[in-house]
């Protein structure tokens, strides 16, 4: 069956270099990598434990998201440069 795929440069270029070194065409090897990439199965699933770190928050600023609390410092950051 013929089809059309968009392929990344470095893949492609990569996949083309496999095709050159083995003296295949590179729709056999092609067929070959996505092959073995199918045969795999599911991706191992592997527990990661991340280490957490009190950071000292004030009291004022608990509750609020990441992104709140990143607002509240950019408005006071710029409160104090308007007081200089």
């Amino acid at each position: 069956m013929r089809t059309t795929i968009n392929i990344s440069d470095g893949i492609l270029a990569e996949l083309r270099e496999m095709a050159r070194q083995r003296k295949r065409p590179f729709r056999e090897v092609l067929e070959e990598v996505l092959q073995r990439g199918l045969g795999a199965g599911p991706l191992p699933r592997k527990r990661v434990r991340l280490l957490t770190h009190r950071v000292g928050f004030k009291a004022a600023y608990l509750g609020q998201s990441m992104n709140q609390l990143y607002d509240q410092i950019e408005a006071e950051r710029d409160v104090m440069g308007a007081w200089r």
